[in-house]
């Protein structure tokens, strides 16, 4: 989050999506036959949010980055946001 420049007030929304896409594993697959993949899901076509793209899978610290900056820079903005999206949805 520091890396990112989130505040600290939006932990418990970041870990709340962690929670429900990936169950907190490391570049876990999504198992429905979808591109999604890592700590956020990200699809393919999101991957380059991660530092270092498809390479920064498998590296925690990384995939949080990816995640952090697809939510800052898509329709969310906010991770509280993402989440209020995701329980109208199943997905942000």
């Amino acid at each position: 989050m520091k890396l990112e420049g989130v505040q600290n007030n939006g932990y418990a929304d970041l870990l709340w999506l962690i929670a429900q896409e990936s169950e907190g594993k490391v570049d876990v697959r999504n198992q429905k036959g979808s591109s999604a993949r890592g700590l956020f899901q990200l699809l393919e076509m999101n991957w380059h949010w991660n530092p270092n793209g498809e390479k920064s899978f498998g590296n925690a610290t990384e995939e949080c980055q990816g995640g952090i900056r697809y939510i800052k820079h898509s329709r969310h903005r906010t991770a509280a946001r993402a989440v209020e999206y995701w329980k109208q949805h199943r997905h942000y």
